[in-house]
């Protein structure tokens, strides 16, 4: 490999700058590269021991405050929308958020265990510059999701201005036309709509500015433990208020009939399955940010199993309170901040209510949408960029792309946005998965991850097996009308693979990137590492840091070490 070699001074470089703590399992790293001005800035170091504080507590709040907001509120909707009744459409969001949660604790795992955020680990399967591939996806993705919030924000906000002010007949005359959507309160006062969506924006990025990475990043876990407890109180206002006078006349939702039969319910059904592991498929690439300041493996893991049944809970509640809604203006309003305008009587009460569903949204927005992309985009220049401005990268992306657009129609919201994105994010983490789970086992070199000559170099700083597993799979799943070329479909039953977008490319992808690391790219560009799918392909500083002795890998470690200590490179302690 063409400026890299391997040999005993690479391998004492890389023993004597990383420590491995077996009884938390985390790896430290000494040295920091600030010589490396496109690799390293301060906020991509690994997060030092005294800020691995976040408990299993930090994450379950986390969660709670991400699931327990507006957009999950209102999944169960998208089921009826494609002719599916209420048991599939929940069955669909506990699956899809059981599935997605498998390939979140794998990928979260590698930032308890380096520090790293997801921007720097992806580097050893992408390469030390290919790495800009998926964390670009995952940072425009990451803004769109940010534009939605953005508008729940400042709907959410122009509510309370026309409870406030007595306005709400505006909202009841829209509904009464059956115009009841997240776009009806920006159709009736449009002016102010916009101005509260600009000043939302610039209070956000005040948030984000004083609670840097290089801090631990206090402001955003107080916000994390304390803000989506008192979220919650929204809904359960909103509850309270809706139920009695429905005079508690909610099932009525439940008599409405799955309408698809045969192969169109299972595509129906494959389609929302896939919907819902999109949705939390961006999250799932963004939580080695989070996990970075775990205190353990444990912590992380027993924290985020509550996941699947804490959709279900918002979903079963969002089900119940919209059937309420039908009997009472003879329409589903399954948007919460509209219903919670006009269903409450005292405006202040109505007001706290709705702030409290925001104040769930803005987790959301700072944790799932905001924190992941800023990393994304500073990696494009780390000497330059911080993490703040990538920040404000985000939201001129967001601005830009304008997402909000696809959350105001069913159909659209699923097909062009959940799934198009799952899609893509599928063949991400499929390669993520294969490569440190199965390939590496959970190990691997800190110091690689910083130096442009090092192991992750691959082919001029890319790795051809990730580029082409990704590249062939967008092809062999995305129909070529999605291309432009006027041809449905590729090869026969490319609509199911398409529907089944997430699972098809995670699958895909990883088997590809496989094959090629183990018979091309390792060979080739990493002939250090050795080993085999039993065991893991390790290098031998990689084997020996992590005390793997059974691996082949560990006695050549052991053989270089011994010729230094020969050499007097290195002491027998």
């Amino acid at each position: 490999m063409a400026g890299y070699k391997y040999g005993i001074d690479e391998l004492l470089e890389r023993i004597r700058n990383t420590v491995f703590h077996p009884e938390r399992g985390y790896v430290e790293l000494r040295k920091g590269f600030p010589e490396q001005k496109f690799l390293w800035n301060p906020d991509f170091h690994p997060t030092p021991l005294n800020l691995r504080t976040w408990g299993a507590f930090i994450y379950f709040a986390i969660w709670f405050g991400m699931a327990f907001e507006v957009e999950s509120w209102a999944l169960v909707s998208i089921g009826y929308s494609f002719g599916l009744n209420w048991f599939w459409s929940i069955l669909a969001v506990f699956l899809g958020n059981a599935i997605v949660l498998i390939p979140m604790i794998i990928i979260s795992h590698a930032g308890a265990r380096f520090g790293l955020p997801e921007t720097v680990i992806t580097r050893s399967r992408w390469g030390v510059y290919g790495s800009w591939l998926p964390v670009l996806i995952r940072g425009i993705i990451g803004a769109g999701w940010w534009g939605i919030d953005t508008w729940i924000i400042a709907e959410s906000f122009s509510a309370m201005y026309l409870v406030s002010t007595g306005q709400t007949g505006l909202i009841l005359e829209q509904v009464e036309k059956g115009i009841a959507s997240p776009v009806t309160i920006a159709t009736v006062i449009p002016a102010l709509f916009w101005t509260i969506l600009v000043v939302t924006i610039v209070a956000r990025l005040a948030i984000l500015y004083v609670s840097p990475p290089k801090t631990g990043q206090r402001t955003l876990k107080l916000m994390g433990i304390t803000v989506p407890f008192i979220s919650l109180l929204g809904f359960i206002i909103l509850f309270a208020y809706v139920m009695p006078e429905a005079h508690w006349q909610w099932s009525s939702i439940l008599q409405y009939p799955t309408q698809v039969s045969g192969s169109a319910f299972w595509f129906a059904f494959v389609g929302l399955l896939n919907a819902n592991i999109a949705f939390w498929a961006t999250m799932a690439l963004s939580m080695p940010d989070y996990t970075r300041f775990a205190k353990s493996q444990y912590s992380q893991v027993f924290g985020q199993l509550s996941l699947p049944f804490i959709m279900i809970a918002i979903g079963a509640l969002g089900l119940v309170v919209t059937g309420a809604s039908i009997f009472i203006y003879k329409t589903p309003i399954w948007d919460p901040i509209l219903l919670a305008s006009l269903a409450i009587p005292n405006p202040i009460i109505a007001d706290t209510a709705v702030f409290l569903m925001m104040l769930g949204v803005l987790v959301v927005n700072i944790y799932a949408d905001t924190v992941g992309p800023a990393y994304d985009f500073a990696n494009i220049y780390p000497r330059k960029l911080s993490w703040f401005a990538g920040a404000i990268i985000v939201t001129l992306i967001a601005a830009a792309l304008q997402s909000w657009s696809y959350y105001f129609n069913a159909v659209s919201y699923v097909e062009n946005w959940l799934i198009t994105y799952g899609v893509v994010l599928g063949a991400v983490e499929g390669i993520i998965i294969f490569d440190y789970a199965v390939i590496r086992r959970f190990r691997l070199s800190l110091h690689d991850n910083y130096i442009p000559q090092g192991r992750f170099r691959y082919w001029k700083g890319i790795n051809p097996a990730a580029f082409i597993s990704f590249a062939i799979t967008m092809i062999l799943v995305f129909p070529p009308n999605y291309y432009g070329i006027p041809i449905t479909q590729l090869y026969p039953g490319q609509a199911w693979v398409y529907q089944n977008g997430w699972v098809s490319s995670i699958i895909m992808a990883g088997i590809m990137y496989l094959i090629l690391m183990r018979f091309w790219v390792m060979p080739r560009y990493q002939p250090e590492v050795i080993g085999d799918f039993k065991n893991g392909f390790n290098a031998p500083d990689e084997a020996y840091i992590f005390g793997v002795k059974d691996h082949p890998a560990y006695k050549i470690a052991l053989e270089y070490i011994q010729q230094a200590q020969q050499q007097g490179k290195m002491t027998s302690d």
